[in-house]
């Protein structure tokens, strides 16, 4: 029996709320995080790292905003409120100390996460795996996505973003041709494309989140830039003489895939990941930013 097991975990299905809670060990109550997934859909690799979480003291709750039961089937016009729902509910737990809760997002999910930090109350602390600081348009690669648009909105309202499809002449069939193909990344051309009006308004203001913002990024990335793309929030960060600790933690050989720390790696630990980089590099990085990514949570949520 794993230690995974000792973990309580049960299923979240409300009218308006899916996910998975995993309820921190030792005594509680305990702090709060959502943890939200990418453009691959939920139910994998988030829940490992919440149950980790869990190990920690903390009470995660794996929330899933499309294509799970009651949810839309894609990345399309995703409303931030829906995460505000998933905070208001996690802390309403009798599980859950405090009144903010940390959000921990990979990629589109990292995007979410400080797209949720920078419009909502209750955000104590950010990490953000692989994640950008534009705003993207919802995936035209996607199931269910017929035409480009915003992929999140706020109030009722588009959230700004990089046109794309405007901007990009090549086409992208689905997520293996983002990664398989080397001649195709959408997302740098679209920056190096869009006018400086377009950058600006695509800018996630992360200058507003109130609490400490860690962001983790791969220098062989092979979905998206994320490295360069991060980059434009800790920029942003820096200008605006953010007065919470954070951080920029780039690993050079790693890739998109950079998760679950301490997972047992396959024997051909050095065989190029799909996602960019190696397994091993990935692995690696994963475990290195584990211990920021829990000294940001605590430093963000202790006695909020």
């Amino acid at each position: 029996m794993g230690s995974d097991s000792f973990v309580p975990t049960h299923d979240v299905r409300t009218d308006d709320l899916t996910g998975t809670l995993f309820q921190g060990l030792g005594a509680g109550p305990h702090p709060g995080v959502l943890v939200v997934h990418g453009s691959g859909g939920g139910g994998g690799y988030e829940r490992h790292y919440a149950r980790r979480l869990a190990h920690h003291g903390y009470t995660a709750l794996c929330v899933e905003y499309f294509d799970g039961p009651g949810r839309p089937d894609a990345l399309d016009g995703i409303p931030l409120s829906y995460f505000g729902r998933g905070i208001d509910w996690l802390t309403e737990q009798s599980a859950v100390g405090g009144n903010r809760v940390g959000v921990v997002g990979f990629s589109r999910g990292g995007e979410a996460a400080l797209l949720v930090g920078a419009h909502l109350d209750r955000v104590g602390a950010i990490v953000a795996y692989s994640a950008s600081g534009y705003a993207f348009p919802a995936p035209t690669w996607m199931d269910g996505v017929d035409s480009e648009g915003p992929a999140w909105t706020h109030d009722g309202d588009p959230v700004s973003y990089l046109p794309v499809d405007e901007l990009v002449a090549a086409e992208q069939d689905g997520f293996e041709d983002i990664v398989e193909n080397d001649d195709v990344d959408a997302s740098t051309l679209a920056v190096e494309s869009a006018t400086d009006e377009q950058l600006r308004q695509a800018a996630i203001p992360v200058e507003r989140v109130d609490g400490p913002v860690l962001l983790v990024s791969g220098g062989e990335d092979a979905v998206w830039p994320s490295a360069d793309l991060a980059a434009v929030a800790r920029e942003r960060l820096d200008d605006e003489d953010f007065s919470w600790a954070y951080d920029h933690l780039v690993y050079p050989d790693a890739g998109h895939a950079i998760r679950t720390p301490y997972r047992v790696e396959p024997d051909d630990s050095d065989a190029e990941h799909p996602y960019g980089g190696t397994v091993r590099a990935n692995a690696r990085a994963a475990a290195d930013s584990w211990q920021s990514a829990l000294s940001y949570l605590e430093m963000g949520l202790e006695d909020r």
